[in-house]
Protein backbone atom coordinates (compact mmCIF):
# COMPACT_ATOMS: atom_id res chain seq x y z
CA UNK A 1 0.00 0.00 0.00
CA UNK A 2 1.31 3.56 -0.66
CA UNK A 3 2.98 5.61 1.69
CA UNK A 4 -0.09 7.82 3.85
CA UNK A 5 0.10 11.15 2.11
CA UNK A 6 0.87 14.03 3.94
CA UNK A 7 -2.19 16.04 3.68
CA UNK A 8 -4.20 12.88 4.10
CA UNK A 9 -5.85 12.52 7.34
CA UNK A 10 -8.37 10.25 9.28
CA UNK A 11 -12.27 11.35 10.85
CA UNK A 12 -14.18 8.29 12.50
CA UNK A 13 -13.20 5.19 10.60
CA UNK A 14 -12.90 6.66 7.26
CA UNK A 15 -9.69 8.18 5.50
CA UNK A 16 -9.71 11.38 3.93
CA UNK A 17 -7.19 13.48 1.39
CA UNK A 18 -7.38 17.28 1.41
CA UNK A 19 -6.70 18.53 -2.15
CA UNK A 20 -6.16 22.61 -3.61
CA UNK A 21 -9.25 24.55 -3.66
CA UNK A 22 -11.28 24.41 -7.05
CA UNK A 23 -9.13 21.30 -7.78
CA UNK A 24 -12.48 19.32 -8.04
CA UNK A 25 -14.89 22.18 -8.05
CA UNK A 26 -14.28 24.19 -10.86
CA UNK A 27 -15.77 21.87 -13.59
CA UNK A 28 -18.92 21.60 -11.31
CA UNK A 29 -18.52 25.10 -9.85
CA UNK A 30 -21.14 27.07 -12.45
CA UNK A 31 -24.30 24.72 -11.78
CA UNK A 32 -23.52 24.42 -8.27
CA UNK A 33 -23.44 28.41 -7.72
CA UNK A 34 -21.75 29.65 -10.46
CA UNK A 35 -24.92 30.66 -12.63
CA UNK A 36 -26.89 32.18 -9.80
CA UNK A 37 -24.05 33.80 -8.41
CA UNK A 38 -23.53 35.56 -11.56
CA UNK A 39 -26.92 36.91 -12.57
CA UNK A 40 -27.02 38.84 -9.05
CA UNK A 41 -23.59 40.23 -9.57
CA UNK A 42 -24.92 41.30 -13.57
CA UNK A 43 -27.64 42.45 -12.28
CA UNK A 44 -26.02 45.21 -9.55
CA UNK A 45 -23.05 46.12 -12.14
CA UNK A 46 -25.39 46.74 -14.46
CA UNK A 47 -27.02 49.27 -11.71
CA UNK A 48 -23.61 50.49 -10.50
CA UNK A 49 -22.33 51.19 -14.02
CA UNK A 50 -25.58 53.72 -15.04
CA UNK A 51 -24.45 55.50 -11.81
CA UNK A 52 -20.84 55.60 -12.49
CA UNK A 53 -20.02 55.17 -15.96
CA UNK A 54 -17.46 52.58 -16.08
CA UNK A 55 -14.91 52.67 -18.81
CA UNK A 56 -14.62 49.36 -19.68
CA UNK A 57 -11.94 50.04 -22.02
CA UNK A 58 -9.66 47.63 -20.07
CA UNK A 59 -11.42 45.72 -17.16
CA UNK A 60 -9.34 42.99 -15.10
CA UNK A 61 -11.62 40.41 -13.68
CA UNK A 62 -9.89 39.14 -10.74
CA UNK A 63 -10.54 35.84 -8.86
CA UNK A 64 -12.35 34.97 -12.23
CA UNK A 65 -13.03 31.73 -11.51
CA UNK A 66 -14.82 30.09 -14.86
CA UNK A 67 -14.97 33.12 -16.66
CA UNK A 68 -18.78 33.92 -16.57
CA UNK A 69 -18.12 37.78 -15.75
CA UNK A 70 -15.18 37.85 -17.79
CA UNK A 71 -17.13 36.46 -20.71
CA UNK A 72 -19.94 38.84 -19.97
CA UNK A 73 -18.11 41.90 -20.20
CA UNK A 74 -15.99 40.83 -23.49
CA UNK A 75 -19.74 40.43 -25.30
CA UNK A 76 -20.27 43.73 -23.95
CA UNK A 77 -17.15 45.44 -26.19
CA UNK A 78 -14.88 44.99 -23.25
CA UNK A 79 -11.18 44.40 -22.97
CA UNK A 80 -10.83 42.09 -20.29
CA UNK A 81 -8.14 40.29 -18.61
CA UNK A 82 -8.73 37.54 -15.99
CA UNK A 83 -6.46 36.53 -13.07
CA UNK A 84 -6.86 33.59 -10.86
CA UNK A 85 -4.79 31.53 -8.07
CA UNK A 86 -6.34 28.07 -9.08
CA UNK A 87 -4.95 26.21 -12.70
CA UNK A 88 -8.21 24.88 -12.90
CA UNK A 89 -10.50 27.59 -12.58
CA UNK A 90 -8.37 29.22 -15.44
CA UNK A 91 -8.62 26.07 -17.49
CA UNK A 92 -12.39 26.52 -17.34
CA UNK A 93 -11.91 30.10 -18.10
CA UNK A 94 -10.44 29.42 -20.98
CA UNK A 95 -12.76 26.55 -22.45
CA UNK A 96 -15.45 29.28 -22.59
CA UNK A 97 -13.48 31.80 -24.13
CA UNK A 98 -11.20 31.73 -27.50
CA UNK A 99 -7.41 32.73 -26.32
CA UNK A 100 -7.50 35.33 -28.80
CA UNK A 101 -10.16 37.41 -26.91
CA UNK A 102 -9.69 37.41 -23.33
CA UNK A 103 -5.66 37.23 -21.44
CA UNK A 104 -5.95 34.49 -18.57
CA UNK A 105 -3.19 34.87 -16.03
CA UNK A 106 -2.68 32.90 -12.91
CA UNK A 107 -1.89 35.85 -10.18
CA UNK A 108 -2.86 36.05 -6.50
CA UNK A 109 -4.58 39.09 -5.62
CA UNK A 110 -2.84 40.13 -3.15
CA UNK A 111 -0.07 40.64 -5.58
CA UNK A 112 -1.71 41.37 -8.84
CA UNK A 113 0.42 42.73 -11.56
CA UNK A 114 -0.95 43.30 -14.81
CA UNK A 115 1.01 44.08 -18.10
CA UNK A 116 -1.02 47.40 -18.52
CA UNK A 117 -2.83 49.44 -16.02
CA UNK A 118 -6.46 48.74 -16.06
CA UNK A 119 -9.50 51.03 -16.56
CA UNK A 120 -11.88 49.08 -14.32
CA UNK A 121 -11.06 46.05 -11.82
CA UNK A 122 -13.85 43.76 -10.35
CA UNK A 123 -13.61 40.82 -7.56
CA UNK A 124 -17.21 38.86 -7.47
CA UNK A 125 -18.70 36.21 -5.34
CA UNK A 126 -17.44 36.97 -2.07
CA UNK A 127 -13.27 36.12 -3.67
CA UNK A 128 -12.42 38.88 -0.90
CA UNK A 129 -13.78 36.92 1.83
CA UNK A 130 -10.99 33.99 1.26
CA UNK A 131 -8.11 36.40 2.46
CA UNK A 132 -7.80 35.55 6.32
CA UNK A 133 -5.74 38.26 7.80
CA UNK A 134 -6.01 42.44 7.78
CA UNK A 135 -2.95 41.79 6.37
CA UNK A 136 -3.91 40.41 3.18
CA UNK A 137 -6.87 42.63 2.63
CA UNK A 138 -4.57 45.63 3.00
CA UNK A 139 -2.29 43.74 0.28
CA UNK A 140 -4.80 42.99 -2.20
CA UNK A 141 -6.54 46.56 -2.14
CA UNK A 142 -2.83 48.38 -2.47
CA UNK A 143 -2.05 46.11 -5.47
CA UNK A 144 -5.44 46.77 -7.14
CA UNK A 145 -5.15 50.68 -6.71
CA UNK A 146 -1.42 50.39 -8.36
CA UNK A 147 -3.21 47.90 -10.80
CA UNK A 148 -5.78 51.00 -11.74
CA UNK A 149 -5.76 53.91 -13.72
CA UNK A 150 -6.34 57.48 -12.45
CA UNK A 151 -10.02 58.01 -12.12
CA UNK A 152 -10.63 53.92 -12.26
CA UNK A 153 -12.97 52.18 -10.04
CA UNK A 154 -13.06 48.83 -8.37
CA UNK A 155 -16.19 46.75 -7.32
CA UNK A 156 -16.22 44.03 -4.80
CA UNK A 157 -18.49 41.87 -2.96
CA UNK A 158 -17.91 40.05 0.34
CA UNK A 159 -20.22 38.09 2.74
CA UNK A 160 -21.07 39.75 6.07
CA UNK A 161 -20.74 37.81 9.78
CA UNK A 162 -24.54 37.76 9.24
CA UNK A 163 -24.40 35.86 6.24
CA UNK A 164 -21.36 33.49 7.41
CA UNK A 165 -23.00 32.55 10.53
CA UNK A 166 -26.66 31.94 9.10
CA UNK A 167 -25.24 29.90 6.09
CA UNK A 168 -22.84 27.45 8.86
CA UNK A 169 -24.79 24.45 10.09
CA UNK A 170 -22.95 21.76 11.50
CA UNK A 171 -25.01 18.91 10.04
CA UNK A 172 -23.91 17.04 6.89
CA UNK A 173 -25.62 17.91 3.69
CA UNK A 174 -25.54 15.26 0.75
CA UNK A 175 -26.18 16.62 -2.53
CA UNK A 176 -24.75 15.54 -6.49
CA UNK A 177 -23.62 17.55 -9.37
CA UNK A 178 -23.41 16.19 -12.68
CA UNK A 179 -24.14 12.92 -11.13
CA UNK A 180 -20.83 13.37 -9.00
CA UNK A 181 -22.01 12.77 -4.95
CA UNK A 182 -21.14 15.48 -2.74
CA UNK A 183 -20.85 16.08 1.11
CA UNK A 184 -21.32 19.40 2.57
CA UNK A 185 -19.82 20.20 6.55
CA UNK A 186 -19.87 24.01 7.18
CA UNK A 187 -19.27 25.24 10.73
CA UNK A 188 -18.81 29.14 11.81
CA UNK A 189 -16.46 30.26 14.60
CA UNK A 190 -17.03 32.58 16.16
CA UNK A 191 -14.01 33.66 18.06
CA UNK A 192 -12.49 34.86 14.19
CA UNK A 193 -14.97 35.66 12.43
CA UNK A 194 -14.26 32.71 10.34
CA UNK A 195 -16.15 29.93 8.26
CA UNK A 196 -14.87 26.43 7.39
CA UNK A 197 -16.50 24.26 4.62
CA UNK A 198 -15.16 20.75 4.21
CA UNK A 199 -16.90 19.88 0.64
CA UNK A 200 -16.36 15.86 0.81
CA UNK A 201 -16.40 13.86 -2.56
CA UNK A 202 -17.10 10.40 -1.55
CA UNK A 203 -16.70 8.48 -5.19
CA UNK A 204 -13.58 10.46 -5.39
CA UNK A 205 -10.49 8.10 -3.75
CA UNK A 206 -6.98 8.33 -4.11
CA UNK A 207 -4.63 5.64 -4.23
CA UNK A 208 -5.02 4.23 -0.77
CA UNK A 209 -8.47 4.55 -1.07
CA UNK A 210 -9.08 8.16 0.49
CA UNK A 211 -11.57 10.36 -0.03
CA UNK A 212 -10.82 13.79 -1.25
CA UNK A 213 -12.01 16.89 0.02
CA UNK A 214 -11.27 20.72 -0.33
CA UNK A 215 -11.55 22.86 2.47
CA UNK A 216 -12.95 26.44 2.11
CA UNK A 217 -12.77 29.06 4.92
CA UNK A 218 -13.61 32.33 4.46
CA UNK A 219 -13.36 35.34 7.10
CA UNK A 220 -16.07 38.44 7.59
CA UNK A 221 -14.69 41.72 8.09
CA UNK A 222 -16.39 45.24 9.09
CA UNK A 223 -17.73 47.19 6.57
CA UNK A 224 -15.96 50.12 8.23
CA UNK A 225 -12.78 48.12 8.39
CA UNK A 226 -12.60 47.85 4.61
CA UNK A 227 -13.46 51.22 3.20
CA UNK A 228 -10.55 52.60 5.95
CA UNK A 229 -8.24 50.18 4.18
CA UNK A 230 -9.01 51.28 0.44
CA UNK A 231 -8.81 55.15 1.50
CA UNK A 232 -5.20 54.46 3.03
CA UNK A 233 -4.61 52.31 -0.58
CA UNK A 234 -5.25 55.65 -2.51
CA UNK A 235 -8.66 55.93 -3.24
CA UNK A 236 -10.46 58.97 -3.19
CA UNK A 237 -14.19 57.94 -2.91
CA UNK A 238 -15.23 54.44 -1.65
CA UNK A 239 -18.66 53.57 -0.41
CA UNK A 240 -20.41 50.61 0.77
CA UNK A 241 -23.94 49.07 0.06
CA UNK A 242 -26.42 46.09 0.72
CA UNK A 243 -25.94 44.19 -2.23
CA UNK A 244 -29.65 43.30 -2.61
CA UNK A 245 -31.16 46.09 -3.83
CA UNK A 246 -27.83 48.08 -3.47
CA UNK A 247 -29.38 50.18 -0.76
CA UNK A 248 -28.22 51.18 2.73
CA UNK A 249 -26.16 48.16 4.42
CA UNK A 250 -27.78 47.34 7.90
CA UNK A 251 -27.37 44.63 10.79
CA UNK A 252 -28.81 42.31 8.61
CA UNK A 253 -27.33 42.63 5.63
CA UNK A 254 -25.89 39.22 4.25
CA UNK A 255 -23.49 40.63 1.33
CA UNK A 256 -21.51 43.85 1.12
CA UNK A 257 -21.34 45.97 -2.26
CA UNK A 258 -17.91 47.88 -2.21
CA UNK A 259 -17.47 50.94 -5.40
CA UNK A 260 -14.15 52.63 -5.14
CA UNK A 261 -12.63 55.15 -7.54
CA UNK A 262 -8.84 55.93 -7.49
Amino acid sequence: MPEQAKDQVKSGDRDYQIVPTYSLTAQLYDRMVGLYAFEQWRENFERLERRYEFDLSLSGDVACGTGLASSYLLGRGAGVMGFDRSPQMLLAARKRMPASAVRLLRQDMRYLSPPFLLSLIICASDSMNHLLCELDIRRALRSFSAALKPGGYVLFDMNTAWQLREGSDSEPWDFEVDGVPMRWLSQWRESDQTAHLRLIFPGIINESGAAKVEVHRERAYPAGRILQELSDAGFDMAEVLDAAGLGKAGDKTRRLQFIARK
